[in-house]
């Protein structure tokens, strides 16, 4: 009967470091994930803000006007110093396709303003107002996508939004 004590040491010694690895591989699970959602909070955010820099040069180069030489230099321009391209590849390797899907339309739709703005249209032409609201709704479809792969949705339209608070 003496070898029941380092039986149940050993039995002890075994639980204890498999509760600890457990709880190890747990923590770095988290850490884990939490790094990625990090790293994917970041991109979006990247890809958003140039997305919205190119929108807004090429608003002020249409509100402008000026020759269709010029607006064409000047649109390009805008759209090849965003980094749009390699900020959609980033996101073409970490985004899940339910954020990739509408993050290609925007891509799309900020390029199709790019080219018609290149031809010299002012902000007064219905095809910018038509183009503009197509770029302006797949931004929307996107920024939904990426807050809801991030776990921050917002409802588009809450039937019965939050009461006001007292005080």
């Amino acid at each position: 009967m003496d070898w029941l004590g380092p039986v149940n040491t050993l039995m002890g010694a075994g639980i204890g470091v498999g509760a600890t690895l457990l709880a190890d591989r747990l923590r770095w699970r988290r850490e884990r994930e939490a790094l990625r959602q990090d790293t994917r909070r970041q991109a979006y955010a990247s890809f958003m803000a140039a997305l919205s820099e190119v929108y807004t040069r090429l608003h002020v180069i249409a509100r402008e006007g000026g020759s269709a030489e010029d607006a064409g230099r000047a649109a390009h321009e805008a759209f090849a110093s965003s980094n749009l391209y390699p900020l959609r590849y980033e996101l073409a390797l970490i985004a899940p396709w339910e954020v990739m899907e509408p993050t290609n339309q925007v891509f799309w739709k900020v390029r199709d303003l790019r080219d018609l703005v290149a031809t010299g249209v002012t902000t007064e032409d219905p095809a910018f107002g038509k183009h503009l609201r197509d770029y302006l709704a797949a931004a929307e479809t996107a920024q939904t996508a990426m807050r809801r792969d991030l776990g921050t949705s917002w409802p588009q339209h809450d039937e019965n939004p939050p009461a006001p608070r007292a005080g």
